[in-house]
């Protein structure tokens, strides 16, 4: 048995939308509406410029698909499926509670995982788009990493420890939900060709990431995820992570000898082996 908690902001969400969707009510109040019912989005603490913006962009849209958000339904029984496949990949046998967070993003496929409480992990899952298998196993592998790796889950974290985090859930995600192109695994909440441009800067990208393998400054975090990274791409930790992971498998490296990697070693892990 999966020990989960769900929990469900879409009813919070809808909340508000009745509360804003007025002609009357202009941006600023929508914004203020929007903090005091709703206040969830896929972004780090302290991110409320960016999340008063996404808000006005997807307005419209939240009003042409709010039938859709309020029909929508939980499927928890295809959660507790994959997590236990994944459990098997990684090597768990333990017990793992953690959370899942229904909520209503901005129609990007913003799941993400952070810390729920000093126990539990919490995944959140945006409700908007039909989401796919790939995306559920990324993300519930981020959540078993971190019990198989003593891994905290914070938004602040070595450079090395973000890269393997995320290329060991884009391979799972590959060996558990096979049979598509590298850029179905890889190339979400990004442009079109991205992973092709990647390939043609790699050495530039990898050999830009080695100075930052060991800071954890939030800045810097965002630099190679948010930001344009040293060559200039979006989310350069994530195709240093999918190098990485897939050169480590051709080795012969199993997924479970990757996730059992702690904490204090990944820096040096990284390093030796990103070529």
């Amino acid at each position: 048995m999966v020990n989960l908690e769900v929990v469900n902001l879409v009813p919070k969400f809808l909340d508000f939308f009745e509360l804003a969707n007025h002609e009357d009510v202009n941006e600023s109040e929508r914004w203020n509406l929007w903090k005091e019912h709703y206040n969830f989005a896929a972004l780090p603490p302290g991110y409320d410029k960016q999340a008063r913006k996404q808000l006005n962009q997807t307005w419209v849209k939240y009003q042409a698909n709010i039938d859709q958000i309020r029909n929508w339904k939980p499927d928890q029984i295809k959660f507790e499926r994959i997590f236990k496949e994944i459990k098997t990949l990684l090597g768990s046998d333990e017990d793992i509670p953690f959370v899942i967070v229904f909520f209503v993003s901005a129609f990007d496929n913003s799941a993400f995982v952070a810390p729920y409480d000093e126990y539990k992990s919490m995944l959140c899952l945006p409700i908007e788009n039909q989401l796919s298998d790939i995306i559920f196993v990324h993300e519930l592998t981020h959540i078993v990493h971190a019990e198989t790796a003593s891994l905290e889950m914070n938004w602040e974290r070595p450079i090395a420890e973000l890269i393997l985090q995320e290329g060991l859930a884009l391979h799972a995600s590959k060996h558990l939900v096979p049979g598509e192109k590298d850029e179905a695994y890889i190339e979400m909440g990004v442009e079109q060709g991205w992973l092709q441009s990647c390939h043609e800067h790699r050495t530039k990208i990898l050999n830009g990431i080695v100075p930052y393998l060991s800071d954890s400054k939030g800045e810097v975090i965002e630099k190679f995820t948010f930001g344009t990274g040293e060559s200039g791409h979006k989310r350069e930790a994530y195709y240093v992570g999918w190098e990485l992971v897939d050169s480590e498998l051709k080795k012969g490296v199993s997924f479970k000898q990757l996730a059992s990697i702690k904490s204090k070693d990944i820096p040096g892990y990284v390093k030796n082996n990103l070529r």
